[in-house]
């Protein structure tokens, strides 16, 4: 039994490290974009070089000098920030939990990871049972952008070059089609083209002459007029999905024994409590 203990321990100071770091990065990366604008896109300098270059070549003449990512990523910062602290909390409860056989810390420990893992199974389930009200509530953002905020295949803003760049990474127009692109008015002024029917991102083919016609004359030859960002991302997720479902398992399988160690940590320091009662 001491082995199987000191396996448990050694296992749970380990993850829990790893767990400590994890939460200690998402804190520095949300703090840091959130707060540090000016370091951030200094770093990401040649991130945005290449990235500029990479929407040139595919005829979006966008230049990311005015690119920034706080502006981007916006309330996601949140996000890490939270996830930074849940992690880094929940690593110093198993870690010191384990290290020093504290078993009030390690039952917090436990109960902390059968939340995570409950919210992961019903994230999971719910995905499954109301597919059509997550995709819709996750589309719902994405429409709302590309109507009030998109302004055009050369524009600097960055909820425009987010959607220039997934639109040319994932050959796609709009959300569902390119009929998301209808109630917006800011895109249109894009070209010297009257009337526009799509925006010149949903264009296949980039040279002047070829944007003008397919602006005003969208089929399938010439256009991506069809062709859902959504459908194409869930068509590239499920491409990958084997990858996906595999680090997912083992993400649940270290859970699993994660609990199972810290009960056998805590169970063992039961008995020895008992023992030395007598």
């Amino acid at each position: 039994m001491g082995a199987c203990k000191g396996c448990s321990q050694f296992f749970l100071v380990l993850v829990n490290i790893i767990f400590s770091l994890i939460g200690i990065a998402l804190l520095v990366v949300g703090c840091i974009v959130r707060w540090g604008n000016e370091f951030m896109n200094n770093l990401l300098q040649d991130s945005y070089s290449k990235l500029t270059k990479a929407l040139q070549d595919a005829g979006v003449d966008s230049n990311l000098n005015d690119f920034n990512i706080a502006d981007f990523v916006g309330d996601a910062t949140l996000a890490f920030i939270i996830l930074g602290a849940f992690f880094f909390v929940l690593g110093i409860l198993g870690c010191i939990g384990a290290c020093c056989q504290v078993k009030c810390m390690l039952v917090i420990y436990v109960i902390f990871l059968v939340i995570l893992l409950l919210v992961e199974v019903t994230f999971i389930i719910l995905i499954f049972a109301v597919r059509s009200e997550v995709d819709s509530w996750i589309k719902k953002p994405f429409k709302t952008a590309i109507q009030k905020e998109y302004k055009g295949i050369n524009a600097t803003d960055s909820i425009s070059i987010a959607i220039n760049f997934v639109s040319v990474e994932f050959k796609c127009c709009g959300v569902e089609n390119s009929g998301d692109f209808n109630s917006s008015t800011l895109w249109r002024h894009e070209t010297n083209v009257a009337n526009p029917v799509i925006p010149a991102i949903c264009c296949k083919n980039k040279t002047e002459s070829e944007i003008s016609d397919c602006v005003q004359h969208p089929d399938d030859n010439n256009s991506y007029r069809n062709q859902g960002c959504y459908e194409a991302i869930e068509s590239w997720l499920t491409d990958n999905q084997n990858v996906m479902i595999g680090v997912g398992a083992a993400v649940l399988a270290v859970e699993l024994l994660l609990m199972i160690f810290s009960l056998i940590v805590c169970k063992t320091n039961r008995k020895k409590d008992d023992y030395d009662e007598y």
